[in-house]
């Protein structure tokens, strides 16, 4: 269980810091991003459309991405 709290609390950071700075710089950079989860959260952050972040598997950060980027 403390291991997923920490996996969880490091790849949350990462994953705002690589949909910053893929809105900052190019939408097409999320293109580059391995991870699906992450590389669908910088598409929706990007265009600001809510509606990429229903590809986000995980329930967790799927209504993160859904808070972030509704308008």
């Amino acid at each position: 269980m403390l291991e997923t709290t920490i996996v969880r609390s490091a790849i949350l950071p990462a994953l705002t810091l690589l949909a910053s700075a893929a809105q900052a710089a190019d939408a097409g950079a999320c293109y580059t991003i391995s991870d699906p989860d992450a590389r669908a959260w910088c598409r929706a952050r990007a265009h600001q459309d809510a509606s990429a972040c229903y590809a986000i598997r995980r329930p967790d950060l799927r209504a993160q991405c859904r808070a972030e980027v509704r308008r």
